[in-house]
C-alpha cells in the first residue's frame, strides 16, 4: 500500500509540475486540491505533497493562511535566469571544457533543425521533444564543473523558462537560429574552444533577452486564457 501511495504521489507532482511550468492555470490563480485534484482523477493528498514540493522549487506560490496560487510570468524574472544561467554556463565551460562529449540523441535533434510543420498534436510535440533537447545540453554543458548545486541551479532555469523557450522555438526564423546557434556552441566544445564557446553563449543571452518583453506579453496572453 505504502509503495502504490509513493507512485501516486509521484505521478501526481509530474502531471501537476508539467501543467505549472506551461502555464496552464490562469496568473495568480488559487491552486485548489480539491479542483486539481478532480482534474487530474486523484485524491487531494497527493496534489497537497505535490503543491508543497512545486512552492519548494518556486514554482508556485504559497500564502500563509491562503493556500497555493500560480505564478505570473514575469520578463525580468525571465531574463534574471537567462543571465544567472549564462554565467553558470561559462563557469562550468571554463572548468571542465576538456571532458565534453555530446549525447547522440540530443546533438541530433539540435543540429538537424527540422521544422515543426505539423498542425496539432504532433506539431507541439516535435517543439517539446526539441525544447528538451536543449535543456538536456544545458544540462550536459553544466555537468562538465562538477558541482552539484550548479547543476541543480541549471535544472531549475530549464524548469522556470521552459514556456518561453517554447514560445520562441514556435517562430520558424527563431527555431532555425537557435539550432544553428547550438550546433555552433555543440562545434566550439567540440574543438575545446572556450572563447568562442563563451561568445556563443553571451550572444545567444542577448538575443534571447531582446525577444523577452514579447515572449513574456505572449505567454501571459495564452494563461489568461486558460479556464
Amino acid at each position: 500500500m505504502a509503495a502504490i501511495a509513493r507512485d501516486k504521489a509521484e505521478s501526481s507532482y509530474h502531471r501537476l509540475k508539467e501543467l505549472v511550468i506551461n502555464y496552464r492555470f490562469r496568473p495568480g490563480e488559487p491552486l485548489s486540491p480539491v479542483s486539481i485534484a478532480d482534474r487530474l482523477y486523484v485524491s487531494a493528498t497527493p496534489v497537497r505533497e505535490a503543491l508543497a514540493r512545486l512552492h519548494g522549487e518556486d514554482l508556485v506560490d504559497l500564502v500563509p493562511n491562503r493556500g497555493f496560487f500560480a505564478k505570473t510570468l514575469n520578463s525580468k524574472r525571465m531574463s534574471d535566469y537567462y543571465k544567472l544561467a549564462l554565467q553558470i554556463s561559462i563557469s562550468a565551460i571554463e572548468r571542465g571544457y576538456t571532458r565534453f562529449v555530446m549525447d547522440q540523441m540530443s546533438h541530433s535533434e539540435i543540429t538537424n533543425a527540422y521544422i515543426c510543420k505539423n498542425d496539432g498534436k504532433k506539431r507541439e510535440e516535435c517543439l517539446i521533444s526539441h525544447a528538451k533537447a536543449l535543456e538536456r545540453l544545458y544540462v550536459q554543458v553544466v555537468s562538465l564543473a562538477g558541482n552539484q548545486v550548479m547543476l541543480d541551479c541549471i535544472r531549475k532555469f530549464n524548469d522556470q523558462t521552459h514556456f518561453v523557450r517554447l514560445i520562441d522555438l514556435e517562430v520558424e526564423s527563431n527555431f532555425h537560429e537557435i539550432a544553428a546557434d547550438m550546433s555552433a556552441l555543440i562545434s566550439a566544445l567540440a574543438r575545446q574552444d572556450v572563447a568562442a564557446a563563451t561568445a556563443n553563449l553571451q550572444h545567444q543571452r542577448d538575443k534571447k533577452l531582446a525577444r523577452m518583453n514579447d515572449l513574456v506579453k505572449e505567454g501571459i496572453s495564452r494563461s489568461l486564457k486558460e479556464s
